[in-house]
C-alpha cells in the first residue's frame, strides 16, 4: 500500500512538472508573437530606421547615418525630407512585407529579403519636398522658382521654405550642360496630388527632373530623427 501511494505521489510530482514546462513554452511562445506583433505594426505605422546609402542629401544627412522616418505625418511642407517609395515596386504578400519590415530593422535597412532590386528605380530613398500641389515652377541652374497656387509672382524655393538648407550648386564646364541631371528646364504646373523632389545634391543625384513629380502615396514617411552617428543625434 505505501508502494503504491510513493509511486502515485511520484507520478503526480511528474505531471505537475510538465503541466509547468508546458505553460512555460506557452508563455514565451506568447511574448515572442506578441513581441513580432508589435514590432511589425509599428515599423509599419509608426516609426522605422532607415539607412543612408547615398550622398543626395549629403549636407544634411550624411552617407551612412541613420535616421528614424514615421509614416503618421501625412501633410508634407516646403523642406520637409520624406522617404519615397520605389517608382517600380514590387507588391508584396502581407508575410513578405512583415519579413521585410523586422529585417529591415534589425539590419538599419541595409537588406530586405523580398522585393529587393539592383535597379534605381526599385528603391527607396530620401528626398526634400520643395514644391507643392498647384505649384508653377521651373529651374535655372540648379535652383527651383516657385510660384504658389493663387500667387503671382516666382520665388525661390529658400525664399519661400521655412526650414534652411544647403544644396551642392557649382558651375560645370559648358561641354556638360546636356550630360547628368538637368540643371534648368521651363515651366510646368503641378496637379493637384503632386509633389515636386530634389536631392540637395543638384549635380550627381536623380530627383524629381528626372522622373517628373510624384503623387502622395508615394511619401511614405518624414524623416524626424538622425540617429546615427550618435555625435549627430538631432531631429528634423
Amino acid at each position: 500500500m505505501y508502494a503504491m501511494k510513493q509511486k502515485q505521489n511520484v507520478y503526480d510530482y511528474s505531471y505537475e512538472l510538465r503541466r509547468m514546462r508546458s505553460k512555460r513554452i506557452t508563455y514565451a511562445l506568447s511574448i515572442v508573437t506578441f513581441t513580432f506583433l508589435f514590432l511589425t505594426l509599428f515599423l509599419q505605422f509608426v516609426l522605422f530606421p532607415v539607412h543612408v546609402k547615398s550622398d543626395a542629401m549629403e549636407n544634411d544627412i550624411a552617407k551612412g547615418s541613420a535616421v528614424f522616418v514615421t509614416p503618421l505625418l501625412h501633410n508634407p511642407k516646403r523642406g520637409d525630407v520624406y522617404y519615397v517609395s520605389q517608382q517600380d515596386q514590387e507588391k508584396l504578400t502581407v508575410f513578405e512585407g512583415f519579413a521585410n519590415a523586422i529585417v529591415r530593422f534589425v539590419t538599419l535597412q541595409k537588406f530586405y529579403p523580398f522585393g529587393y532590386s539592383e535597379k534605381m528605380s526599385c528603391k527607396p530613398f530620401l528626398r526634400r519636398v520643395i514644391a507643392l500641389p498647384g505649384d508653377s515652377i521651373y529651374m535655372k541652374d540648379f535652383v527651383l522658382y516657385i510660384k504658389p497656387k493663387g500667387e503671382k509672382l516666382f520665388l525661390t524655393e529658400f525664399e519661400l521654405t521655412e526650414k534652411s538648407y544647403e544644396t551642392n550648386i557649382y558651375s560645370i564646364p559648358a561641354e556638360w550642360e546636356n550630360i547628368g541631371i538637368a540643371g534648368s528646364f521651363s515651366e510646368m504646373t503641378l496637379a493637384d496630388d503632386e509633389y515636386f523632389v530634389l536631392s540637395d545634391n543638384r549635380i550627381e543625384c536623380a530627383d524629381s527632373r528626372l522622373w517628373g513629380a510624384i503623387t502622395a502615396d508615394r511619401l511614405k514617411g518624414r524623416a524626424l530623427l538622425e540617429y546615427f552617428p550618435l555625435n549627430k543625434i538631432r531631429l528634423f
